[in-house]
């Protein structure tokens, strides 16, 4: 492994673990603060192409099963900017300890913003 592959697998395992946190977490006990994964301006584009604001995502992540599980995998980090990360990877549900077939191509743009990184767009294709 050279030094750039070392590199780029710290930044996908940073930002594979903050997709998990997001996914994984129960955000509704107290304590957890999505403010510091979600970014002021953070908006979605939905499975089925619709726009999804910062106010639903937070409403979904607060409602969201803690039981709930995810498989993601085939990460991919590039840099837009020294500011700007896009994430793409594949995601899929675990359902009784099976991962589900089917599941979603997802691409986030993480941003640095107040000193970390914060999630500013996502997108979630099904496949």
């Amino acid at each position: 492994m050279n030094h750039f592959d070392k590199a780029e697998s710290v930044l996908i395992e940073q930002f594979k673990q903050r997709e998990e946190t997001l996914l994984h977490t129960d955000f509704s006990k107290p304590g957890m603060q999505l403010d510091d994964f979600l970014h002021p301006e953070l908006f979605e584009i939905s499975p089925i192409g619709s726009y999804t604001t910062r106010s639903e995502i937070v409403s979904w992540l607060l409602a969201k099963s803690p039981l709930q599980r995810w498989s993601l995998t085939q990460f991919k980090v590039v840099a837009l900017a020294t500011d700007t990360m896009l994430v793409c990877y594949q995601a899929n549900s675990i359902n009784d300890g099976n991962v589900k077939k089917t599941g979603s191509l997802r691409s986030s743009i993480w941003r640095f913003y107040n000193r970390q990184w914060l999630l500013q767009f996502h997108q979630a294709t099904k496949n």
